[in-house]
């Protein structure tokens, strides 16, 4: 019998907010990055701290220009507002992300659908991200052969989203898109979980896996911001890993906690 995967990204009505949901014969299975999720990541506590001393910094004169005394209730209020800045920040900055990545697939799908997978000289109304995309795409002849293909391991029960799959030099490679400050280990650890997903649905002959970074303030080394790993076999294991602790953590909060003898 085959196996009825969907993927729901539809606007949930409560929230505003689109969907992000895979099932695999109606029982929803767990997104890749959600179980990356489990992973660490300390950079991002100095960050936030800076978002919440430069919001007091911006508005607190002015909070004090319109309650010269305020009361407990109002600096409660703004201290909220100044701790989670943080997420304010990061939802506008997933927006953007979001933005570069449609725009990107669409030049992808393009080039797939009129020519032969290779993208197009890009004109000077791109965004400056995507410009750099296309540049490098263009620099290395890289061919396209899919984007944004939903993916699952019915073994592992898990389900993702893939960027992009390239050729390059004869190479066949996954990528990711990503617009973060960086380019950090567990990205390379989502693309071996989508190359092991590609490898159970029947896909093989991969060389690789290619991380590109598009950074919001628009500027592009590719020293830094293109990594190339031809390391499956340990991302693979650092994903699984991940994907243990993810499944025991749910396990125990199941069970709160019960530390009975």
């Amino acid at each position: 019998m085959e196996n009825k995967f969907t993927f729901d990204d539809s606007i949930n009505p409560a929230t505003g907010k689109k969907r992000h949901i895979y099932k695999l014969d109606g029982k929803r299975m767990t997104g890749v990055t959600t179980i990356l999720g489990v992973i660490a990541k300390p950079m991002l506590i100095p960050w936030a701290s800076k978002m919440a001393v430069e919001y007091i910094a911006e508005n607190f004169t002015e909070r004090l220009l319109k309650h010269p005394l305020p009361s407990k209730e109002e600096m409660d209020k703004f201290f909220e507002e100044a701790k989670n800045a943080h997420k304010n920040t990061k939802e506008k900055a997933g927006e953007k992300g979001t933005d570069v990545h449609k725009i990107v697939e669409k030049r992808i799908i393009w080039a797939i659908e009129n020519n032969d997978g290779f993208i197009k000289e890009h004109t000077n109304l791109e965004e400056k991200q995507v410009e750099h995309f296309v540049d490098w795409a263009l620099k290395h002849k890289v061919k396209f052969l899919s984007t944004e293909q939903q993916l699952y391991s019915k073994e592992l029960f898990v389900a993702g989203t893939c960027d992009f799959i390239c050729e390059i030099d004869g190479e066949k490679f996954v990528g990711d898109l990503k617009t973060s400050g960086g380019i950090y280990p567990e990205f390379l650890y989502q693309v071996g979980a989508y190359r092991m997903m590609l490898e159970e649905m029947g896909e093989k002959d991969f060389s690789g896996a290619i991380i590109v970074r598009l950074g919001k303030d628009g500027k592009f080394d590719e020293d830094k911001d293109v990594a190339i790993s031809y390391h499956y076999e340990d991302e693979k294991k650092a994903f699984l890993s991940a994907l243990n602790l993810y499944r025991i953590g749910n396990n125990f909060k199941k069970n709160k906690f019960n530390n009975s003898l």
